[in-house]
């Protein structure tokens, strides 16, 4: 009996644990590029809705750098800037999820909406990110009395 015939049944055990092993490393690795493509477009998404809002500010200028908020906001334009800033929102919202350093810097932007910002009525922010950006914005930023409403 040769030595291949009599380790048959061993080769054959090692070759099956073989193949489970390449299989599961195979999963592995299609895991693992699945979630870089999901962070790949989660970022690409998040810089898109980041130049969308710069674009918006740039032809809203009004908007953008709103020289009294109280007024615009209960003008036929009240609407309008909400959409404004909750667009600002949501640009700071999908950057803060996806990359760490935007925080200072949407901070500096959301001051120029403090008065919209620190009613009580203000967005309140739908994610965690969101939550403690405001929260952060409104502990540093707003007055005691709110300057609107």
């Amino acid at each position: 009996m040769t030595w291949l015939a009599r380790h048959a049944q061993s080769i054959q055990a090692g070759s099956a644990i073989l193949t489970a092993i390449v299989a599961l490393a195979a999963l592995i690795g299609v895991k693992v590029q699945l979630d870089q493509a999901d962070r790949v477009q989660r970022e690409q998404s998040a810089r898109e809705a980041y130049r969308a809002h710069l674009s918006l500010a740039a032809s809203m200028p009004d908007f953008a750098q709103p020289q009294d908020a109280c007024r615009l906001l209960v003008s036929g334009q009240g609407g309008a800037y909400v959409a404004f800033v909750d667009h600002l929102l949501y640009s700071a919202e999908q950057m803060l999820a996806i990359s760490e350093g935007w925080q200072r810097s949407f901070l500096d932007e959301l001051a120029v909406h403090r008065d919209y910002l620190c009613m009580a009525e203000g967005p309140a922010g739908e994610t965690e990110e969101m939550h403690a950006l405001l929260s952060q914005f409104r502990n540093t930023a707003c007055p005691t009395d709110p300057i609107c409403g």
